[in-house]
């Protein structure tokens, strides 16, 4: 069965870029620009993987996570952003149900996070 990945991201850019990256890798991906869109986007579809800024435009993606938590339970979320957090942040972040914390860097570094919730 193919790995379905939901990166969710209001910037387009990134979302381009991640995407085409993971589907070059042999993942099927999902894109979605803010909350609304990804929780309709993911209704009734089995994911593997939820990728999720942290600051999606006006909303913020640790509340949109405990809607996942609660919609997909079992499915691992990473937490992405190009922000700074500090270490107490990124705990709580954790706490809160997120399988790993990473910022923004290289597309790299998103694959290894990848292959690491996905197994």
């Amino acid at each position: 069965m193919e790995k379905r990945i939901l990166f969710v991201d209001d910037e387009g850019d990134w979302r381009f870029m991640a995407s085409t990256y993971l589907k070059e890798a042999g993942y099927e991906i999902l894109t979605a620009k803010d909350g609304t869109d990804a929780l309709m986007l993911s209704h009734g579809v089995k994911l593997s993987l939820i990728i999720l800024d942290v600051n999606l435009a006006g909303e913020n993606g640790v509340v949109l996570m405990g809607l996942f938590k609660r919609n997909h339970p079992g499915v691992p979320i990473i937490l992405y952003t190009g922000m700074d957090h500090d270490a107490a942040a990124i705990d709580g972040m954790i706490k809160q149900g997120a399988h790993q914390y990473l910022r923004k860097g290289t597309m790299e570094e998103l694959l290894k996070a990848v292959q690491s919730a996905v197994k």
